[in-house]
């Protein structure tokens, strides 16, 4: 059930990543958040990555003016990156990453649950289970299965058992 939760929500972020993706190749762009009188957040999309930026400041007095000279550099890192560094009396933490590795994350999880069916049952056939509930069918000659009553084939029992061997 949370896969499938999983699956859906990455469903509806996954546009929105590439879009995300596309923009920052065709224009780049900066955004800020002032999320309390102590923090602000940065946003900067350029050439398929995203750099979060928050800025801790010590008191609710510290000027625009100081909070946009610790900004003015070049955000964007060769790899992935997550640091914290303390200038002066801020502490600025920095999260890094490329957008393709967002897009990726978001479609294996939409891609999990549909995935996951025939694994399983592919699994369960090459271990001699009941492809319904997973009992172990090695050593059964009834041909149904006692836990769901499932029917299942002899001879794919007798093989699971000789390969067990």
């Amino acid at each position: 059930m949370v896969s499938k939760i999983l699956a859906v929500f990455a469903f509806v972020m996954l546009p929105l990543s590439m879009s995300l993706w596309y923009k920052s190749h065709h224009n780049p762009e900066a955004y800020r958040f002032d999320a309390t009188l102590y923090k602000s957040l940065r946003v900067y999309l350029r050439d398929g990555a995203c750099k979060l930026q928050l800025l801790s400041m010590p008191t609710k007095t510290a000027g625009k003016s100081e909070f946009q000279g610790l900004l003015n550099y070049d955000p964007f890192p060769a790899t992935l990156l997550l640091s914290s560094v303390r200038k002066g009396p801020y502490r600025i933490t920095r999260l890094a990453f490329p957008l393709w590795l967002s897009t990726g994350v978001l479609i294996l999880l939409v891609m999990f649950p549909v995935i996951r069916g025939p694994c399983r049952l592919w699994w369960r056939q090459w271990h001699g289970l009941c492809l319904e509930c997973g009992y172990d069918l090695r050593y059964n000659r009834s041909g149904r299965c006692p836990e769901c009553g499932t029917r299942f084939s002899r001879a794919r029992a007798d093989f699971t058992r000789r390969r067990a061997r």
